[in-house]
């Protein structure tokens, strides 16, 4: 027993192996070195607050243990100065450290060269690390609170150590530093309001980090830097720049976490074969899971709400986005500058834009939902061979698809219902049109403007107000299309649409054409050809010409050789346009049936939310449109596609977000390209210290 007065190191001296030294209640000043084996030194009364060991010289630590087998417990250490400890273990094994008040230490517990010990209960404030690690391996830190400090608990070249249930809070710098440090597990451990980052990894590999909450971080929640092949897995990352953020850390898999409320969900740079998925990633103001520069990467089967991008992947390519639940946000799906990614099987609720590609190429989208968008389901800008396959598209505000400035493009089997318009195109060529079913949109099913060479074919544009609508389009084939109970007209051609070939359509509305004087070289036929047309007959050459009351030219003309064409022209009304070929006889085409509304149309998809800041000089196709080509006998106001194209505002600044080395995290001007102003964080790196 050591009372007050007398002195532990003496006590410690005089012990053989196995003595226990208790310390009774009381005020000591001195520097315990321990350097014999199978010692325990304990207080009498388990209370560190009663049993205080401070310093007598400050320039040496209070605890030094070159020894094994060491146990202390109970007691209160302070005054250990620069670079000092509180206790240090010095190729020490199997001791432990419990429940201990180290307080005014510049370091708190150091752990150097040693393995097997057991940190366990203490509480370690006011200095510079509470917890040190250093090329230690295979410990033990579990339920510390070290708050309060520069860093809470700080691990560098160290392996296969296990940190849980600790506190490491309010740090000035981080909570929980990994540098150089392998196949670690990070447990349950909250790192919160700390004015660095709460959990900050740094050239590290294979660690697992499991249950942890990092909360109110003033920069980063979660961060790893050049640390691959870790697991991610139910963590809370929330209210911070950025919740989880891997840079340079390919290989991992970030797996069922929350990350709410900060600037950036989750997000991935430079990384490659990285799995995200079953995260619930809502309410972040700039983009919920992002990826810039990566490849090979998974995001699977996550849910997120309230984003401004869900997920949005720019300069990434090979990227599967499979499964994913995207509402009440921004740009629910967004691929910027990213070429050959898989996007299949999303459903996009209530969102501001589906799905809107930019600057790419070569990707599919395959199987989405996109629909109640206060916008558009699909958008491409300056895009090509992207190829967009059994989609549905339903209940948008504005467009079910809208290609601007994109070429050889392929639209095959998508469904485009109840939106203003189905599908359009301004200013894009040479794409393919093919098997869509586009019925009951308010405005118009197909339409396209200042648009050259696309093939529309094969597809149903029903039950809306204009059928299929040329403005000042060139060179296009619509041929193959049902064309039904439009309200307005079937096909239209303005007078500046020149050298199209409208073919083996069926049509049947009240007005099935309206096609403008002035318009030179567009065809309604082509040479008869043998072949199966769109009503079963031998011959393809012109459309079918039908009307709702069966009065329609196709159902009454004569065709007395059976060759499946009428015995003469059909001269269309109000211009000098003729089909040389019209068909006659054969059967009604099968139409789809049009889809029930299924969708919640009243769109909670936030204008308010920054959508990356649109600033909205996106006159959304200037609905008014100018409308200018009056005097359209069926009050069609024709298109007038000038339109202001500033949808979607390409002015397009370019993105600068950089990824070099030297990360200083505060704001910097990664523009989101599209007109949008994202300030942003360069993603580089930094030293903990």
């Amino acid at each position: 027993m050591v009372q007050p007065g007398e002195s532990i190191q003496s006590a410690v001296n005089n012990a053989t192996s196995g003595d226990e030294i208790v310390i009774s209640p009381g005020n000591y000043n001195e520097n315990i070195v321990i350097t014999k084996d199978n010692l325990v030194i304990r207080s009498e009364s388990g209370n560190p607050e009663d049993t205080i060991i401070t310093a007598s010289n400050n320039a040496s630590d209070v605890f030094f243990v070159d020894a094994d087998n060491i146990r202390i417990m109970g007691v209160s250490i302070k005054g250990a100065g620069i670079d000092k400890a509180g206790i240090i273990l010095s190729g020490a094994l199997n001791c432990t450290v419990y429940n201990n008040k180290i307080t005014d230490n510049a370091l708190g517990v150091y752990l150097k060269n040693s393995m097997y010990n057991s940190v366990l209960n203490n509480t370690v404030a006011q200095g510079k690390r509470a917890i040190n690690v250093e090329r230690s391996h295979y410990n033990k830190i579990i339920n510390n609170d070290v708050s309060g400090e520069r860093f809470g608990i700080y691990l560098t070249a160290s392996e296969g150590n296990e940190l849980s249930e600790n506190s490491a809070n309010m740090n000035s710098n981080h909570g929980i530093v990994l540098e150089s440090c392998n196949n670690n597990r990070l447990e349950n451990n909250t790192a919160n309001a700390n004015n660095g980052y709460g959990i900050y990894i740094a050239s590290s590999g294979s660690n697992n980090l499991t249950g942890n909450t990092a909360d109110s971080n003033l920069i980063y929640g979660v961060y790893f830097s050049d640390s691959g092949n870790s697991s991610i897995a139910n963590n809370k990352a929330v209210n911070s720049i950025r919740g989880i953020f891997l840079l340079r850390s390919g290989e991992s898999t970030v797996l069922n976490n929350l990350a709410l409320n900060n600037r950036e969900g989750i997000r991935i740079s430079s990384g490659m074969n990285s799995n995200i998925s079953g995260n619930e990633v809502s309410n972040n103001n700039a983009s919920g899971i992002s990826l810039l520069n990566s490849v090979n990467c998974t995001v699977d089967k996550n849910l997120l709400l309230n984003n401004s991008l869900g997920i949005d992947l720019e300069l990434s390519n090979n990227t599967v986005i499979l499964n994913n639940s995207v509402r009440e946000g921004g740009r629910a799906i967004s691929l910027r500058n990213s070429g050959y990614n898989l996007v299949s099987n999303n459903t996009a609720l209530n969102n501001r834009y589906g799905f809107y590609v930019i600057r790419s190429q070569w990707n599919t989208l395959l199987n989405n939902t996109a629909s109640t968008s206060v916008n558009h389901g699909i958008v491409l800008v300056n895009s090509t061979n992207n190829n967009f396959m059994n989609n549905i598209l339903n209940s948008n505000g504005v467009h079910g698809v809208y290609l601007s400035n994109s070429s050889t493009n392929t639209l095959d089997n998508n469904t485009a219902s109840g939106n203003s318009r189905g599908i359009y195109l301004i200013s894009s060529g040479r794409n393919n049109i093919l098997n869509n079913t586009v019925l009951g949109n308010r405005e118009y099913a197909i339409l396209l403007s200042y648009s050259t060479g696309n093939n529309i074919s094969g597809n149903e544009a029903s039950n809306s107000g204009r059928g299929i609508h040329l403005s000042t389009c060139q060179n296009n084939v619509v041929s193959r299309n049902i064309i039904t109970l439009n309200s307005i007209s079937g096909i239209f051609m303005s007078s500046t649409s020149n050298g199209n070939i409208i073919f083996d359509n069926y049509l049947n509305n009240v007005f099935n054409s309206n096609i403008k004087d002035g318009s030179e070289g567009n065809s309604l036929n082509i040479t008869k050809t043998a072949g199966t047309n769109i009503v079963g007959g031998p011959y393809i050459g012109g459309n079918f010409w039908a009307k709702p009351d069966g009065t329609g030219f196709s159902q009454t003309a004569t065709d007395a050789d059976g060759d499946g064409i009428a015995d003469t022209a059909y001269e269309l009304q109000g211009n000098n346009y003729s089909d040389f070929l019209p068909l006659v006889g054969g059967f009604e085409p099968e139409q789809s049936v049009m889809p029930p509304t299924a969708f919640n149309t009243s769109n909670t998809g936030t204008e308010s939310q920054t959508e990356v800041n649109e600033s909205e000089s996106q006159t959304e196709v200037n609905e008014s449109e100018n409308q200018t080509e009056a005097n359209e006998s069926e009050s069609q106001t024709e298109v007038n596609e000038s339109e202001n194209q500033t949808e979607v505002n390409e002015s397009e600044t370019n993105n600068t977000e950089s990824a070099d080395d030297g990360e200083i995290e505060t704001n910097n001007t990664e523009s989101a390209d599209d007109g949008e102003i994202e300030t942003s964080i360069d993603e580089t790196t930094e030293d903990a210290e």
